[in-house]
């Protein structure tokens, strides 16, 4: 079962509800005071400063001509997976894969563009409309097949609980357990079928508490309503960042996979120049200060790989 995961959790990447048809999630808690309100995901948007990452001539050289006389890299994203990727409170593309991309275009000497895009499509159109697609794409043998990929970060499950931990959770023993998650994720499914596993054993089930947002499952858990958070570990990361000290990191991150930079296969300088780029960024450490203003530098890796093994 849980070999599956990097195919699975890439199907159902930060679905919205709505586009899944499935039911409503619990309101908020009425004892959830307004100050244990985690910030919505537009608001407080980490400033990253780029300013120090220069032009790296003999990496530029390796960029397509076609892209480097027009000047630009455009990316394709999904705009609704915070952190990664989502609309800021004015309408622009935010997020970590963007400060990613900004910084990979300094160091090739090119200004970057995020155009928003639905997940199923980018990797079609890549290669067309879109250079490259960076939207918390996971690396798996499918997407092989069919586009180029970096690697630059990596991804899994992940936890959270109320700071202190005052119910003792501990993510290996959920049976019976209040957890909070977003609806229509690969954590929604997991759950359901280890709350099976609970029920087999005997013991009680998941109470599951799936919500319309990982923000008000976040807000739930800090407010005392869910036992713990269990969501991919960037979202964890990010809302403990946004939890003012009312949530905190517990367990291992689990079924850890390799993020990666789509580009189409008939483009392998363009390949080689992104993977130089994000080492590069890597070895300089402007990648995990990238990776830190955003609380996930966790997910830092040392090295950048063209098509890794998934």
């Amino acid at each position: 079962m849980l070999s599956e995961y990097p195919r699975r959790r890439a199907l159902l990447r930060a679905l919205p509800a709505a586009a899944l048809g499935l039911a409503a999630a619990p309101a908020l808690s009425a004892c959830t005071r307004a100050s244990e309100r985690l910030d919505a995901e537009s608001e407080a948007v980490p400033e990253v400063d780029l300013s120090g990452i220069d032009e790296v001539p003999e990496i530029a050289e390796l960029v397509p001509n076609e892209i480097r006389d027009r000047g630009r890299l455009v990316n394709g994203a999904a705009l609704n997976y915070a952190p990664g990727e989502f609309v800021g409170s004015t309408g622009e593309a935010v997020g970590y894969d963007i400060d990613v991309l900004a910084a990979i275009g300094a160091v090739l000497g090119l200004d970057t563009r995020t155009e928003a895009a639905v997940f199923a499509q980018i990797i079609p159109a890549v290669g067309s409309t879109y250079d490259v697609g960076i939207s918390s794409f996971t690396v798996n043998e499918e997407r092989l097949e069919a586009v180029t990929m970096i690697s630059y970060f990596q991804a899994g499950i992940s936890y959270a609980v109320k700071a202190g931990n005052p119910y003792d959770i501990h993510p290996d023993d959920l049976c019976g357990k209040r957890v909070a998650l977003q609806v229509g994720t690969y954590q929604e499914e997991l759950s359901i079928e280890r709350s099976q596993e609970c029920r087999d054993a005997g013991e009680g089930a998941y109470d599951l508490l799936a919500y319309a947002s990982n923000s008000d499952a976040a807000t739930n858990v800090a407010g005392g309503k869910g036992d713990i958070l269990m969501a991919d570990s960037p979202v964890t990361a990010y809302a403990i960042t946004r939890s003012r000290g009312t949530l905190e990191a517990i367990g291992e991150i689990e079924e850890s996979a390799l993020n990666g930079i789509v580009v189409a296969k008939d483009q392998p300088e363009l390949a080689e120049a992104i993977r130089a780029a994000v080492q590069h960024l890597i070895d300089s450490g402007h990648m995990e200060r990238v990776l830190a203003a955003w609380g996930n530098e966790a997910g830092l890796i040392p090295t950048a790989e063209v098509n890794p093994q998934p």
